[in-house]
């Protein structure tokens, strides 16, 4: 080796330049190649002998007689398992279409001889700018496996590499480890189809087909059985590893088995929301319903069909309890309700069919329910009949409204775990709801009834705000008035002042209604034509529940024509009184003067003359005592026993009464003591007019506690001449006419004052001869 072989040889590569190995057997060429790179500083020229060791070189020249002899080492050279591409470059100094086409397996690059340094130089930059990508490239992919290698231990998916054709695993991962709880090497012993899913194998199969198939695949139906046997569902992903080894499969299992849980909580919640809805909405319609309704019936009939229609109930019917039959009878129906009512029966009489839901919200007014009726006991009596419709689940809703119940609605569902949480709140809700609508509608018919009541009463009604603004008037008002509900709606009632009273009486009135009494008085007003009107007021004060006076009703009574005739009356009462009486007793006092005289062809004539003053100063002290009897209507009225009245009568009666004969058992049972009047009456008639030889009156009473309403009868028998049959028809009538009246006031008196006091009068022949007149009055203990 000369001196330019040597340098080659010792000199150590720098790594700033190209190391260009040099493999010649061809001296000469060496030394010529060796000198030329020394002349370049961006390569430097090593010597490279297969037998000893061999410093890294970039690039590799050998001649042909070195490519043969050393073959096998240049040929395991280029195939050593170093990424980076390592170029080896032939000097020949043949044709290179000689070559056999092993070479090319070997060599990179060829360069004949004589070498033109120019092309030589271009072609070694070349090939070591392939080397310079090759070795960027390896070192990517190394820091690339590192990165994947850091990934697939740390992530959180279980991840195994698998042997799909030998069913084994290859590698794991940490979180494989612990997901299904093998240590590594027992993984590796593991059959994955048999061992980690032996419940689904066939479906393991079938995905592992499909990812050898078509490189990939992805499925969330398999499920992984630990070491300890527990089940975990499982989302995989799977994609073949590489193309040489296609059998090869990367497995990432992903544990949502909680995931999966959650779900199926949210799912059923979901259903549940929506249950929820679709009975709010059930509700809301329901309500919609409730309003719209006019009636109970068409109420009832509403509800019933909204719930059976709305999809989460079969069917529903709404009963009311009939304790005069201790069951409870349906309002209304709908669904297949009206078919299973007529198979069963719903009772209150603490048997048996009353232990259910429906009998238990009668008794606790709250919503009960039973969640299974093919097990519940208390369902027994209806458990057969329930069966043949598929109902699971039954509801009770009581429906009442300000501790007032209206009836039981009675739900019924083929749902699990129905009316619990808000569908109880709301079911509940539902029946309030509908019993305060009930309670509504009873309130407007009421309200309808008595404004009907108001309108067509015979009195003037109209109601005032507290400050005397008139809000209403009925049609009787605008009648009595004469002015319309127009003119008079917003108006003050002072329109109607007549000017007859003076302050003090209103001031009076406004006083007494507005601290909570009730005001009532005679008053006169004025119509709008001006004419006076009498009018018996009466003014009430109205709360509407708050304690406070919210607004004024006054009930007005014309009384103008019982004024007029109470004068006349009164006119009469004193002609009868005091003018008649006195010319009677003027002329009484002539027609003695004239029998005293002694002429005796005028006594036939002053006889008749003393009877008819006789009779018309009767008439005046009946008049008397009719005036007297109802005169003083506000007096207050005496009781005392019927007896004692009775015995009253008798001593008033005139004259003597001597012929009568009595039957009066005592009693404590009281009647009002102006019966003593009527019975005093009847007695005196009796006894006057009785013209009989051997003239009797009998007088008998008796009382009778009929209903707990005891009655008294007071009979008077006579045996004179009776009472003449146009009397009686006066009395039945109640009128007189000019071809028909009575003698007297006698009968009227009894009359008015037995019927005034709730009494009833008969008047019968007695046998052979005579009256027997029997009056019956209520009693008071």
């Amino acid at each position: 080796m000369d001196n330019d072989e040597q340098a080659a040889e010792d000199s150590a590569p720098t790594g700033e330049s190209a190391v260009v190995g040099l493999l010649f057997e061809h001296d000469e060429n060496r030394r010529q190649l060796t000198k030329w790179f020394q002349e370049l500083s961006e390569f430097t020229p090593y010597g490279v002998s297969p037998s000893g060791e061999s410093s890294q070189t970039d690039i590799l020249l050998v001649d042909e007689p070195a490519l043969g002899r050393h073959r096998d080492w240049l040929q395991s050279r280029k195939g050593r398992n170093e990424p980076p591409f390592h170029p080896i470059v032939l000097v020949h100094s043949t044709d290179d279409s000689s070559f056999e086409g092993g070479v090319w397996e070997i060599i990179d690059e060829t360069v004949s001889v004589p070498i033109d340094p120019s092309p030589l130089k271009h072609r070694l930059k070349n090939l070591l700018e392939r080397r310079r990508l090759s070795k960027n490239l390896s070192n990517e992919l190394e820091r690339t496996e590192k990165q994947y290698r850091a990934v697939f231990e740390s992530v959180n998916d279980a991840m195994l590499v698998i042997d799909a054709e030998r069913d084994q695993v290859l590698d794991c991962n940490p979180r494989a480890r612990e997901v299904l709880g093998y240590a590594e090497l027992e993984l590796r012993s593991l059959s994955v189809s048999t061992d980690l899913h032996p419940t689904n194998g066939d479906a393991y199969e079938q995905f592992i087909e499909r990812v050898l198939t078509e490189g990939r695949g992805r499925t969330d139906d398999l499920v992984c059985t630990t070491k300890g046997g527990s089940k975990i569902e499982a989302e995989i992903s799977a994609s073949t590893l590489d193309v040489q080894n296609s059998s090869r499969v990367v497995f990432c299992i992903r544990d949502v088995t909680e995931r999966r849980e959650q779900s199926r909580q949210l799912e059923s919640q979901r259903d549940l929301l929506a249950q929820l809805n679709r009975i709010n909405r059930t509700l809301h319609e329901t309500t919609r319903a409730v309003v719209q309704a006019s009636s109970r019936d068409e109420l009832e009939t509403a509800v019933c069909q909204n719930l059976s229609d709305s999809g989460a109930y079969q069917f529903a019917w709404i009963g009311e309890s009939a304790e005069e039959h201790a069951r409870v009878e349906p309002h209304a129906t709908a669904g297949k309700a009206t078919e299973y009512l007529d198979h069963v029966s719903v009772t209150t009489d603490g048997t048996e069919t009353s232990q259910g839901p429906t009998g238990q919200a009668l008794e606790t007014l709250s919503v009960c329910t039973v969640q299974d009726v093919s097990t519940a006991s208390e369902m027994e009596p209806w458990r057969d009949s329930l069966a043949e419709f598929g109902v699971r689940a039954t509801a009770a809703v009581p429906i009442y409204y300000d501790d007032e119940i209206f009836g039981i609605l009675n739900l019924y569902t083929q749902r699990e775990n129905a009316f619990v949480g808000d569908e109880r709140d709301i079911l509940s809700h539902l029946g309030n709801t509908i019993g305060r609508a009930i309670a509504d509608i009873r309130a407007r018919e009421e309200a309808q009834i008595f404004q009907q009541a108001v309108e067509h009463a015979g009195h003037a009604v109209y109601i005032t705000e507290t400050d005397g603004t008139i809000e209403y008037v009925n049609s009787a008002f605008t009648e009595m008035t004469g002015y319309s509900q127009e003119e008079v709606i917003g108006q003050n009632p002072r329109l109607l002042k007549s000017g007859a009273h003076d302050k003090e009486f209103y001031r009076n009135l406004w006083q007494t209604v507005l601290s909570g009494e009730t005001w009532e008085n005679e008053l006169i007003n004025r119509r709008k034509d001006g004419r006076r009107q009498y009018i018996d007021q009466t003014i009430a004060p109205i709360t509407m529940g708050s304690g406070q006076i919210d607004y004024l009703v006054a009930v007005n009574t014309e009384i103008t024509e019982q004024r007029r005739r109470q004068q006349q009356l009164q006119v009469l009462y004193r002609v009868l009184r005091h003018n008649l009486r006195n010319e009677l007793n003027v002329i009484e006092g002539f027609a003695d003067l004239l029998a005293e005289s002694g002429q005796s062809e005028y006594k036939p004539a002053l006889e008749q003359i003393s009877q008819a003053v006789d009779d018309l100063l009767q008439i005046s002290r009946q008049a008397r005592r009719i005036e007297r009897t109802f005169s003083d209507g506000s007096a207050e009225q005496e009781m005392r026993p019927l007896d004692l009245v009775v015995e009253g009568a008798l001593t008033d009666a005139s004259p003597p009464t001597d012929i009568v004969t009595t039957s009066l058992p005592e009693t404590s049972l009281t009647v009002n003591i102006e019966i003593q009047t009527a019975l005093q009456e009847l007695i005196t008639n009796a006894v006057k007019h009785n013209d009989a030889e051997d003239p009797s009156v009998v007088v008998a009473m008796e009382t009778d506690l009929r209903e707990n309403s005891p009655q008294g009868t007071v009979t008077v028998r006579d045996n004179g001449p009776g009472i003449p049959t146009n009397e009686r028809k006066v009395l039945r009538e109640g009128e007189e006419s000019p071809l028909l009246h009575g003698n007297g006031l006698g009968l009227w008196l009894v009359n008015w004052v037995v019927t005034e006091l709730g009494g009833t009068i008969d008047i019968q022949d007695a046998d052979p001869r005579g009256s027997v007149v029997t009056i019956t009055v209520p009693l008071s203990d």
